[in-house]
């Protein structure tokens, strides 16, 4: 019950990235404080910050390859929104974030192979998977 208001949030972000190829900073940050906050009720605070530290190492560490990409490339790689979504994931859950995020890279570039697509926008591909990995592990 204390994770609803991420995964409203976060499929907010979906439908948007979907339609608009954007993921909101106000949105964005709504899936963190949410995120935060289940994992601080669920579990303790303790948690709750080991799970926040880690995804601002991972945010930090994408931005900066991000930054690299863009300036070595001269073109965009994936967008800071999906580095924002990762943040979110992340703190709900480290490792089940970055395997989605890994995952969701795979399904992305099959998909734009078959569709010859240069792009198409990562959160619909990544929270669905990650949303199976949660579930998954619920059950487990």
């Amino acid at each position: 019950m204390v994770y609803i208001p991420f995964w409203i949030c976060i499929f907010a972000g979906v439908a948007i990235d979907a339609r608009e190829r954007r993921f909101p900073n106000g949105l964005a940050g709504a899936c963190a404080v949410a995120a935060l906050a289940g994992v601080w009720l669920d579990l303790g605070l303790n948690t709750a910050l080991d799970h926040a530290g880690f995804a601002v190492i991972v945010y930090l560490s994408l931005v900066l390859t991000e930054s690299l990409w863009r300036r070595l490339r001269q073109t965009p790689g994936i967008g800071m929104g999906d580095a924002k979504a990762l943040f979110a994931l992340c703190t709900l859950d480290p490792l089940g974030g970055i395997v989605a995020f890994a995952v969701a890279l795979l399904v992305l570039a099959l998909s734009c192979l078959f569709t010859k697509s240069r792009s198409l926008p990562l959160l619909p591909f990544l929270v669905p998977i990650f949303a199976i990995i949660e579930v998954v592990g619920w059950t487990l």
